[in-house]
């Protein structure tokens, strides 16, 4: 790593001056950033936004920032900063997005983890093949770390939405989210291919190469020229004058 990104930077300033700003002022902006399950009703979908930016807790920042410390400026080298920017916002959103769908009324999702599983799952399509230490100690390709976080994620979604204090809806959407994107955007000519074979596209039509024009011969370009001689260029029709710019051509 050659050092931390601006995008990555950026995002850890806000997230740990939130954090400080709500320990150390009091200042409870978790009851204005968290995301309520009961916006579905009320269709206050700001906290969509906002949620990402809040933890639950030290620990909970803590780990998530530690996340984006090493991950994410691997990342934006690849993508850029506006890309990662987009990259870490959309799959916080349809992190959140999707837990709310699924959590009761009555709960709360706080946290960057949903837009940190985006970062994970776009580093996994980007270097499959890298390899990461678990738990700093057990190394494991990306593709790997991934695809097992997802089984994990999904079979905890399934048992309950929000098992322990863990939106791992928000985790499973924002790490396919993320991985979706980055793949996209790697292998455009795959997701052309897909595009094309997908029910209802039209497919476009191979492109044809016009039809050449007969060659001039040499009694015709002598004739055009006789009359630019005698009554200049505009005495000459418009299938002269074409005549003439193909003779200039070849």
């Amino acid at each position: 790593m050659s050092g931390i990104t601006p995008a990555v930077k950026y995002l850890l300033i806000i997230n740990v001056a939130i954090y400080f700003l709500e320990s150390l002022f009091g200042i409870r902006l978790v009851q204005t950033f968290a995301l309520p399950a009961a916006w579905r009703q009320t269709s206050d979908f700001g906290q969509l936004f906002t949620y990402m930016f809040v933890h639950g807790g030290g620990v909970h920042l803590l780990m998530n920032m530690v996340g984006l410390f090493f991950i994410g400026p691997a990342v934006e080298h690849t993508l850029g900063s506006y890309r990662f920017f987009i990259l870490y916002y959309v799959s916080g959103i349809l992190g959140g997005l999707g837990w709310s769908l699924l959590a009761p009324e009555y709960s709360y999702c706080v946290g960057a983890s949903g837009a940190l599983m985006g970062v994970l799952g776009a580093f996994g399509a980007l270097y499959p093949n890298a390899k990461l230490l678990l738990w700093f100690v057990i190394p494991i390709k990306a593709w790997v770390l991934v695809l097992l976080l997802a089984i994990w994620e999904l079979s905890e979604m399934i048992g309950d939405p929000k098992i322990g204090g863990i939106a791992n809806t928000a985790h499973l959407m924002g790490g396919v989210a993320g991985f979706c994107y980055a793949f996209s955007l790697k292998h455009p000519h795959i997701v052309q291919e897909l595009k094309r074979k997908w029910p209802g596209t039209a497919k476009a039509k191979p492109n044809r190469p016009p039809k050449s024009s007969p060659t001039l011969s040499k009694a015709e370009i002598d004739q055009i020229l006789d009359k630019i001689g005698k009554d200049g260029m505009g005495a000459l029709s418009p299938r002269e004058r074409e005549m003439l710019k193909k003779a200039t051509r070849e």
